[in-house]
C-alpha cells in the first residue's frame, strides 16, 4: 500500500469567439467523424499560382527578437505581438485553443489535446519527445502551431479593431509577421522585451496607449485560480527526504530563477511567481572565461554543433545510440537545448527547468524558436541529411496511439498535430523545411540567390561566414588575435591546431528522473579549488519524474526510458577555456598535446548538483558519469566563408575520469558515508477541504500517521453550524463513498466524536473527551489498522478502539474538512505518511 494517486481531466467544452467549433464528447472515441480538428499548415504565403512555398518562394523571416523589436520599423508588428499573447494568455483555460491548453501538450496536465479520444485511452502516455530522433521535428510543428495562434488573434481580433484608416497598415503589419527568436548564443541578457512586469500598447480601438501586465514577463492565469483548477499537479511528493518542493497546482504564475526558498508551498512569492532575470542573466555569462564578452559558454556550442561532421541522428538527440560512439557523435542539439532551460529556470525549480511546466514561461517559446532556426541552420548546411525507417535508434516513447518500441520513419505522426479538419495528422516529412510553414530566418533568404536553394556557392559562403562570425569562439581566439599562441601553427590561409573537448555521458534517469547539473571546472591555482572562478562549463539533465506526486503515471515516455536506464551525451570543446588561460598565464605552456594533458591531469575536476546542493559521491553510483577527454585536429581559416576542418576525433583516456570528480587525487570529491537507510514510506500533503487517494488501499497492520503544523483549540462562538473539524477515510478515491472511520474534533462541546456513514446513514456515534487529549502544538494522530479495528492515539497516548463497521470495505482515501467559514483544528494542511506495519514504523 502506497500514497497517493490522483487524477486529472481537461475540458473539451469551452470555445473563445475565435476557436473552431467541436463537438462536446462524453465517451470519446477515435472513430468519430464529427470532430472539428485544428489544422495547422503555418501562416499561408500567398503565391501567384498557389502552388506550395519552396526555397524560391519569398516568405517572411522569424528575427532576432532584440534587433527586431528595437527598429522603429518594426513598432507595429512589436505591438501586435504583445497584444496578441496578452489575449492569447486570457483565453479561457478550458478552451482547447487556449494558452494554457496548447502549452499543456508539453506536458501537464498530461491528457490528450485536439484529439477524440477516451482519455483512459491516453492514461499515462504524452506527447513528449525528449531524448529521441524526433526532438527537433516534433517541435517545429508545436512552434508552428503556436505562431498560427497568435497570427489568428492579431488578424481576427486586433486589427479589425482599429479605425478604418489604419486598418491596412496594421494588417500588413500582421500578414509579414512572424515568431521573434531569442538567440542566447550571442547575448547573455534575457530579451528587452521580457524584461520587465509592464509594457504599454495600444488600446483595443487603437485610439490610444495602456499600460498592461507584460505577457513575456510570466504567464498568469487568467482567471486567478490556481493551475491545479485545470489539473495542473504536484508531480513529486514534497514530503521525500531531501527532495524539492515543486508545488506547480498552486501557481497563478510562472517563475523564473526563484532563490531558495521562495518556491515554498502556500507563499504568496510562490502562488503569484517570482521573476528573476538578473540571475537569468548571471547564468549566461557564469563561466569565468567569459570575461565581458556579449555571449556565453552556448555561442562555442552552437558553432561545434554546426561545424562538427554529423548525421541526423546524432544531431537530433541527447540520446547515445551505441555503446561504442564516436565522441564526435556525443554533439546534439538537445543537450544545448537543456542546458538553456536549466539556465532561464535556476537551480530552484522555476518553470523553465521543469519539462512537465517549462512552455508555461513565456521564454519558452522564443528560446524554441532558436532552437529550430539552428536545426534550419544546420538542414541548410545538410540538405540530404535526413532519418529512415529502422535505424539504430529505437523509437523510445508511447506516446498517444503509438506502441512502445514502434519503428519510426519520416511518416511517424507528430501527435496532437493535425494538417486538416478531418485529422490528418502531420509527419516529419510535412515540416522538415520551414519555409513549407511560411517562414524562413535571417541567414537562410535563399530566393536572393541563383540557383535559388541550398546549393548555391554564394547563399553556403554567406551562411559560412554568419555561423563564424556569430559563434566561432575558438575560430576568433586563433585567426583574429593579435599574439601567436605557442603550439599552434600559423599558415597564411589558415590555422591549424589541436581541438580539446569533454564529452559527457551519464544516466539520465540516475536520480528517478530528477534533473541535475553535472559542471566541470579547471583548478586555476593549481590544487586549490574555487568552484566561481574555476568553472568552465556545465550540462543540465533536462527530465522529469515519470510518476506525479501522487504516484499515478505521468510520462510513459519517461517511465520507459527510465526502465531502459538509457544514457544521455553531450559534447563540450574547452578550447576557447584553455586558449584564455594560455593568455593570462595560467601555467598551460602550449596547446601542444603533451602540455595540455599534463595541464588538465593535474587541473580539471567535476561535479553533480541537484535542487542546488552538490551531491555527494556515494550517491553518483546510479549515475555511471563518464568524463572522456579527446582531441581532434582542427584547421581555422582566415576566409570567413569557409567552414573549419575537424576531424580525427580521438578519445584521450589520460584526461578521462568517472564518478570520483577527478584526474589528480588532491581534487577528487571526498567520499563520505552515507546516512543510514529508512524504510521508503509514502508521504504527501493533504490539505484543507481536500482529499488523496491512497496508493492501492488500507491494509491490516498499516499505520496512519497525520502531523499537524498547529493547534486552535479555541471553540469558534461565531459560527451557524457544529464547532467541527474532521477527517476521514472513504472507500472511494475521492472522499465521497462510504465513510468507514472518521475521527470530528468538536472544540464547542470538549468531544471528539468517532462515526461511520454506511448505505446513506450515520451511524452510533462514539465520544470521548477533548480535554488534555494533545499534548503538543503541533500534534500527532496515530491510526493503526487492526484488521476488525482502528486503534488511535493523539500525541502517542491511546485514545480508543474503535470497531470496524464494514469490515468488507477497505480505506482508499483520506479527506480533511472544516465546518464552513471555521478555523481548522490542525491547520489547513496535515503531513500525512503511511507505514506498512508497526515493525517499520519503529524501524524508520
Amino acid at each position: 500500500m502506497f500514497l497517493f494517486r490522483r487524477s486529472s481531466s481537461r475540458s473539451l467544452q469551452k470555445t473563445s469567439k475565435n476557436s473552431r467549433k467541436r463537438p462536446t464528447p462524453s465517451k470519446m472515441s477515435s472513430s468519430q467523424t464529427d470532430w472539428v480538428y485544428y489544422p495547422i499548415g503555418g501562416i499561408a504565403v500567398k503565391t501567384s499560382d498557389n502552388a506550395p512555398s519552396t526555397t524560391e518562394t519569398q516568405v517572411p523571416i522569424r528575427q532576432n527578437i532584440d534587433a527586431w523589436s528595437a527598429d522603429p520599423a518594426n513598432d507595429k508588428q512589436v505591438k501586435l505581438f504583445v497584444m496578441a499573447l496578452d489575449r492569447f494568455q486570457k483565453i479561457d483555460p478550458a478552451d482547447r485553443d487556449s494558452y494554457f491548453q496548447i502549452a499543456g501538450i508539453h506536458g501537464q496536465p498530461n491528457v490528450p489535446w485536439d484529439e477524440p479520444i477516451d482519455v483512459a485511452e491516453a492514461k499515462g502516455k504524452g506527447y513528449c519527445t525528449h531524448n529521441n530522433i524526433l526532438f527537433p521535428i516534433w517541435h517545429r510543428a508545436y512552434l508552428a502551431l503556436y505562431e498560427q495562434r497568435l497570427f489568428e488573434i492579431m488578424v481576427q481580433e486586433i486589427v479589425p479593431n482599429f479605425p478604418q484608416e489604419e486598418r491596412g497598415a496594421w494588417e500588413k503589419a500582421a500578414l509579414s509577421w512572424r515568431l521573434p527568436f531569442w538567440d542566447w548564443g550571442v547575448t547573455n541578457s534575457v530579451p528587452q522585451l521580457a524584461k520587465y512586469p509592464t509594457t504599454v500598447v495600444p488600446t483595443s480601438d487603437g485610439k490610444d496607449e495602456e499600460r498592461i501586465l507584460n505577457p513575456l514577463f510570466q504567464f498568469r492565469m487568467p482567471n486567478n485560480k490556481p493551475m491545479s483548477t485545470q489539473g495542473m499537479d504536484n508531480f513529486q511528493d514534497p514530503w521525500v527526504e531531501d527532495g524539492d518542493m515543486l508545488y506547480y497546482g498552486e501557481c497563478i504564475g510562472t517563475s523564473r530563477w526563484p532563490e531558495e526558498g521562495d518556491n515554498a508551498s502556500g507563499s504568496a512569492t510562490w502562488r503569484h511567481g517570482v521573476v528573476n532575470n538578473y540571475k537569468v542573466q548571471d547564468s549566461l555569462k557564469k563561466p569565468g572565461w567569459v570575461g565581458d564578452a556579449p555571449y556565453g559558454q552556448a555561442a562555442e556550442m552552437v558553432y561545434r554543433l554546426l561545424t562538427v561532421p554529423l548525421e541526423y541522428s546524432s544531431f537530433a538527440t541527447t540520446a547515445q545510440l551505441s555503446d561504442d560512439q564516436n565522441v564526435a557523435s556525443d554533439v546534439n542539439i538537445e543537450y544545448l537545448h537543456n542546458n538553456v532551460h536549466g539556465w532561464v529556470g535556476g537551480d530552484y525549480n522555476g518553470h523553465m527547468s521543469q519539462i512537465p511546466v517549462a512552455t508555461f514561461d513565456p521564454l519558452f517559446w522564443l528560446h524554441h524558436c532558436n532552437i529550430d532556426r539552428i536545426f534550419a541552420l544546420w538542414q541548410a548546411l545538410n540538405p540530404d541529411k535526413w532519418f529512415e525507417a529502422g535505424q539504430a535508434n529505437d523509437f523510445f516513447q508511447e506516446i498517444i496511439g503509438l506502441p512502445q518500441g514502434a519503428p519510426i520513419s519520416p511518416e511517424t505522426p507528430l501527435r496532437p498535430f493535425h494538417k486538416d479538419t478531418k485529422g490528418t495528422v502531420l509527419t516529419p516529412n510535412d515540416v522538415r523545411w520551414p519555409y513549407a510553414l511560411g517562414y524562413s530566418y535571417p541567414e537562410l533568404q535563399t530566393w536572393a540567390y541563383e540557383p535559388k536553394n541550398y546549393t548555391s556557392p554564394e547563399f553556403l559562403s554567406d551562411l559560412r561566414k554568419s555561423i563564424n562570425e556569430l559563434y566561432g569562439v575558438s575560430r576568433k581566439s586563433l585567426v583574429g588575435g593579435s599574439t601567436t599562441l605557442p603550439g599552434v601553427e600559423y599558415l597564411d590561409d589558415a590555422v591549424k591546431s589541436l581541438d580539446y573537448a569533454f564529452s559527457v555521458r551519464y544516466r539520465k534517469y540516475a536520480f528517478g528522473g530528477e534533473p541535475f547539473w553535472i559542471r566541470i571546472y579547471i583548478a586555476q591555482d593549481g590544487a586549490t579549488q574555487n568552484s566561481t572562478v574555476d568553472l568552465i562549463t556545465e550540462i543540465y539533465n533536462f527530465s522529469q519524474k515519470p510518476e506525479e506526486a501522487s504516484g499515478a503515471l505521468a510520462c510513459t515516455n519517461c517511465k520507459t526510458n527510465q526502465e531502459k536506464n538509457i544514457k544521455s551525451t553531450a559534447n563540450i570543446s574547452i578550447t576557447p577555456v584553455l586558449i584564455s588561460l594560455l593568455k593570462a598565464g595560467k601555467s598551460l605552456e602550449s596547446l601542444k598535446k603533451e602540455d595540455v594533458l599534463r595541464f588538465l591531469q593535474k587541473r580539471a575536476y567535476w561535479r553533480v548538483f541537484k535542487g542546488g546542493k552538490e551531491v555527494p559521491r556515494y550517491a553518483l553510483e546510479p549515475l555511471e558519469l563518464e568524463i572522456i577527454g579527446s582531441t581532434n585536429d582542427a584547421t581555422n581559416f582566415r576566409d570567413p566563408t569557409k567552414a573549419p576542418l575537424l576531424e580525427n576525433f580521438q578519445p584521450e583516456p589520460a584526461i578521462s575520469g568517472g564518478a570520483d570528480g577527478a584526474l589528480d587525487p588532491s581534487l577528487k570529491q571526498p567520499m563520505t558515508v552515507p546516512p543510514a537507510a529508512k524504510p521508503d514510506i509514502p508521504k504527501a500533503t493533504l490539505r484543507l477541504g481536500s482529499s488523496l487517494p491512497f496508493k492501492g488501499s488500507l491494509a491490516p497492520d498499516n499505520v496512519v500517521i497525520i502531523d499537524a503544523p498547529s493547534l486552535n483549540l479555541s471553540p469558534d462562538t461565531e459560527t451557524n453550524t457544529i464547532d467541527n473539524t474532521q477527517f476521514w477515510f472513504s472507500d472511494a478515491e475521492g472522499g465521497d463513498g462510504e465513510i468507514l472511520f472518521l475521527l470530528s474534533l468538536r472544540r464547542a462541546e470538549g468531544q471528539i466524536v468517532f462515526n461511520t456513514f454506511l448505505n446513506n446513514s450515520w451511524g452510533e456515534e462514539v465520544r470521548v473527551s477533548l480535554e488534555g487529549r494533545f499534548k503538543t502544538d503541533k500534534p500527532s494522530i496515530f491510526v493503526h489498522d487492526q484488521e476488525d479495528g482502528y486503534e488511535v492515539f493523539i500525541d502517542w497516548r491511546h485514545v480508543l478502539w474503535f470497531e470496524k463497521r464494514a469490515k468488507d470495505k477497505v480505506a482508499r482515501s483520506i479527506s480533511y474538512t472544516v465546518n464552513a467559514s471555521q478555523v481548522a483544528v490542525l491547520g489547513k494542511e496535515l503531513k500525512v505518511k503511511v507505514f506498512e506495519s508497526m515493525r517499520t514504523l519503529f524501524a524508520h
